[in-house]
């Protein structure tokens, strides 16, 4: 299905939209290009995972074309949420596979990106598998710079992948 960027709307997911996300990341989980999840997930298995967004700071936004959720992204904090790292996030995002290569994940990390500083976050993280270019092109795309490359650590669908890490730097807001 072709996308027209003009008429994607983003908006915080609610618990309602959790069967939609699910069914766009367990996509993601038979490729195994995105996700270190080797099996499928269920709903119970992401309710307490829902809880932990909030729009303020860690946002979980869902992306609806047509009145269908076709994609989703977040942030999660990094390493369990420490204070010291409280401006440091990573970000993710899962697009419906009907929906890949049409510029979505471009438009969807620029959103992101300039939403940062007022959620808090100065240090944008980024980790994706070695074999995910598509992710590695984005990435480059935005700026961001590679930071490590933790060779084969993973084994997905049998084979050994490695996950590089990037970050991008992102200005705090001015202060008033």
């Amino acid at each position: 299905m072709s996308l027209n960027l003009q008429e994607v709307i983003i908006r915080d997911a609610v618990i309602n939209d959790l069967p939609d996300i699910i069914k766009i990341y367990n996509q993601a989980v038979l490729t195994g290009i995105s996700t270190a999840d080797t099996k499928t997930i269920q709903l119970e298995d992401r309710l307490e995972w829902f809880k932990q967004f909030d729009p303020q700071k860690r946002p979980l936004w869902t992306v609806l074309y047509r009145n269908q959720i076709i994609a989703f992204t977040y942030l999660t904090s990094f390493y369990g949420s420490r204070p010291a790292y409280d401006k440091t996030a990573e970000h993710s995002t899962y697009i419906d596979k009907n929906f890949h290569a049409q510029g979505l994940g471009s438009f969807l990390k620029d959103k992101m990106i300039k939403a940062c500083p007022s959620l808090g976050v100065e240090n944008l993280l980024t980790m994706y598998f070695d074999h995910n270019i598509a992710s590695k092109k984005l990435n480059e795309k935005f700026g961001f710079t590679e930071v490590g490359h933790l060779e084969n650590i993973a084994t997905i669908h049998g084979k050994t992948h490695g996950l590089k890490i990037a970050i991008l730097n992102i200005p705090p807001s001015p202060k008033n």
